[in-house]
């Protein structure tokens, strides 16, 4: 049976323990460094749902950008009328389309991705053009530039292939700390 992490908290009293079995397999070092929320599934731990993407934002972006996160989260979803998520293309054109900002007619579609990380920044949003067409948008852009900020974590595949010994990187251990960090800088 699956040992479940139910908030923050949860895995700061975990750290150690994972920790250390992450460092007891140097492939599994690898892979933790690309995704560690794949990472947890492979040693056997279950993330509550709900706290699922908070950790994941956390980890990624760091404690305040997270918080912005969920605020902009919350934002958007009152905006919408309904639960969306900024980082899913297709919900995001679906939630588009609802609103009437783009048409469902036959055409050219509208690019609904998220705009890359970049060194240094983030690459252009290409919803910023429709930033005055609703509301919402203003939100929805704001969680996309902060989410851009930090790369994503690595796919499946790409966590399979250097668990599998696929790829090469020179990691020999892996440490962390789940007390401060260093987030992006945030606007609020």
């Amino acid at each position: 049976m699956a040992d479940q992490i139910t908030s923050w908290a949860d895995l700061q009293a975990r750290a150690a323990e994972i920790l250390a079995r992450v460092n007891a397999n140097p492939r599994l070092g690898r892979a933790a460094a690309a995704n560690p929320m794949l990472t947890l599934g492979r040693l056997d731990y279950t993330l509550d749902p709900e706290a699922r993407v908070a950790i994941a934002d956390r980890l990624r972006l760091g404690p305040a950008a997270a918080e912005r996160l969920a605020d902009l989260r919350r934002e958007v979803a009152g905006l919408a009328g309904r639960a969306v998520d900024p980082d899913d293309a297709e919900d995001v054109r679906h939630l588009l389309v609802e609103l009437g900002i783009v048409p469902v007619a036959p055409g050219p579609v509208l690019d609904t991705n998220p705009p890359p990380w970049r060194p240094g920044g983030t690459g252009p949003d290409p919803l910023r053009r429709l930033r005055d067409q609703h509301p919402v948008l203003a939100p929805l852009l704001d969680y996309r530039r902060i989410s851009a900020s930090r790369p994503r974590f690595a796919p499946e595949p790409v966590f399979t292939a250097l668990l599998d010994g696929e790829g090469w990187a020179p990691v020999t251990e892996v440490v962390g700390r789940l007390q401060r960090g260093a987030p992006p800088s945030v606007e609020r």
